[in-house]
């Protein structure tokens, strides 16, 4: 299984690692993904995009229960 954040694409980054006499040698930064369940299905998503999705899911339920008030009706 590859380590590909599903919702996002993103991916290992590839650099260099510099020794102190400055020999580089490959590296690679690899993508922190956490298993979370989202609609009942179990992925794999990067811990930036969970950060996002858990604003993004406190926005809209604050959006949804603020609904705003009937104006009166004349009679």
């Amino acid at each position: 299984m590859s380590r590909i954040d599903i919702l996002t694409g993103k991916r290992a980054n590839v650099g260099n690692s510099r020794s102190h006499s400055n020999i580089a040698t490959k590296r690679k930064q690899q993508v922190n993904l956490q298993r979370v369940r989202i609609g009942g299905v179990r992925v794999r998503v990067s811990a930036r995009t969970l950060r996002t999705l858990k604003k993004l899911t406190a926005a809209l339920a604050a959006h949804k229960s603020h609904q705003p008030t009937p104006a009166p009706t004349k009679k």
